[in-house]
């Protein structure tokens, strides 16, 4: 008996190229670059946090070799490699910032843009069509593992870390924070916000993935939410479900679409609250964002603010009253960094991401780099909104995570960059997407009438007797 399914000649897998297999293999090292850093080769968690290097510096050498580069980018990145590059070699001279610490503050900023561009300008709609189901299989696989991480102690070999004698945050209680096969909580919550995009675009695009496959997610997602207790993951999915109105205001027909989103989420959300974990987590969940809430303020307005548009304005105060103009270093505020050189896990430089560009490039470079991300998804918008309203909607959808991630995720985190290069490959990707052609369905007997004329006219007119 055969244990495997031949492959055929012509299937998907056979007419990969070797940059689309790159693809893959970038996308497949994110998911699972926890698990070997924790799991399997912990002795060598400091090569594998960078593993993808690699493989992105490939993407860029193969596009560039087979005439796959993405032309229309070249600018914006010529632009953003100046700017690094300039900054690189100041702070080396002026600064004293050590090469091999600047040399990842370079790959941190630099790499990921032109992987992103060459990998969303390369995806056609059959990729993207499969990455989005495989998204959907890792959030199945990553339900389990979450929900056990959730129950097991602090030092269970489940919620070990990625470094020697590292453990994952607290919850609440003896709780941990569910971190799935990546190596801290906020993989698991990039990945949740990934797979509900890709949820919701299933529910109203039938080309996606079975039925079966989507109630299966729906109830592994509800599942999953709460072992995590990240507010920022139920803001994601708040700023989905309001793309969905966006995309509901473009059409009369997207407005029926809505309900297939709302039906299946209350039927499983029903289905998933008689599982006992489940309304312990929630509990979890609530007391956590209650205590975090009246910690920073006591409203959601003022929770908000303290995570988004504070760190902004204080970090620029701060910059201009102490004269930073050209950072301690690029690369010099990462814990990697920190641990290599002082073996502390200090964050110098800030957790929130505007205050640490600020901290590593210094005011004036910062600001530069964040109007190229703000001008990159200003051109990711215009794209997203323009399939939208050919009633492609899945560019509007991806959008908020491209935002959230590029904005407020930290570039030097590895797992943090590997979801800010794959979210935004996909949104790039589905800005190029075709609209769907509505095949009409013609009733039978109307069909019957049509063969019989065609019959008539090729027989000819009846001769005269």
């Amino acid at each position: 008996m055969r244990l495997w399914r031949k492959i055929e000649p012509n299937s998907y897998i056979r007419r990969l190229t070797l940059l689309k297999k790159l693809f893959w293999l970038y996308f497949f090292l994110l998911i699972f670059e926890g698990a070997l850093r924790k799991w399997v080769a912990p002795q060598l968690s400091a090569p594998l946090l960078i593993i993808r290097d690699p493989v992105g510096m490939w993407i860029i050498w193969q596009a560039y070799r087979t005439h796959r580069w993405p032309h229309r980018w070249t600018l914006p990145l010529t632009a953003l490699t100046v700017l690094i590059v300039s900054l690189f070699v100041v702070q080396i001279i002026a600064g004293g910032n050590p090469l091999l610490v600047g040399l990842f503050g370079l790959r941190s900023y630099l790499l990921p843009f032109p992987v992103m561009f060459v990998m969303g300008e390369n995806l056609d709609q059959e990729d993207l069509r499969r990455m989005g189901i495989c998204t959907l299989w890792f959030l199945i696989l990553n339900t389990p593992i979450a929900v056990a991480q959730y129950l097991a102690p602090g030092n269970a070999f489940l919620n070990k870390g990625a470094y020697e004698g590292a453990g994952q945050i607290g919850y609440i209680g003896e709780h941990m924070r569910s971190s799935g096969t990546f190596s801290f909580a906020v993989g698991l919550v990039f990945l949740a916000g990934l797979a509900a995009a890709f949820l919701i675009y299933g529910m109203v695009n039938e080309n996606l993935a079975k039925k079966r496959l989507l109630w299966a997610s729906i109830f592994a997602l509800l599942l999953l939410t709460p072992t995590t207790g990240a507010r920022s993951l139920l803001a994601q999915f708040a700023a989905i479900l309001g793309s969905v109105a966006i995309g509901a205001m473009m059409g009369i027909s997207q407005f029926t679409k809505v309900l297939k989103i709302i039906i299946p989420i209350a039927a499983m959300g029903l289905l998933v609250s008689f599982v006992p974990v489940f309304s312990q987590a929630m509990s979890s969940m609530v007391e956590r964002i209650t205590g975090a809430t009246l910690a920073e303020g006591g409203t959601v307005q003022a929770s908000v603010y303290d995570r988004t548009l504070a760190p902004m304005v204080n970090t620029v105060g701060n910059a201009v009253s102490s004269s930073n103009w050209i950072g301690i270093g690029l690369g010099r505020g990462s814990v990697a960094v920190q641990m290599f050189l002082n073996g502390t896990n200090e964050m110098v430089a800030g957790e929130a991401e505007i205050e640490h560009e600020v901290g590593e490039m210094g005011l004036p470079a910062a600001v530069a780099f964040e109007l190229f991300k703000l001008a990159v998804l200003i051109a990711l918008l215009g794209g997203a909104l323009a399939r939208a309203r050919e009633g492609e909607p899945l560019a509007l959808l991806l959008f908020p995570l491209v935002v959230s991630f590029s904005l407020f995720g930290l570039f030097e985190q590895p797992t943090v960059q590997g979801f800010i290069v794959i979210t935004s490959a996909f949104c790039i990707a589905a800005g190029k997407m075709q609209p769907q052609t509505v095949v009409q369905r013609v009733p039978l007997a109307y069909q019957r009438l049509q063969m019989m004329q065609q019959r008539r006219v090729q027989r000819g007119p009846a001769p005269n007797l």
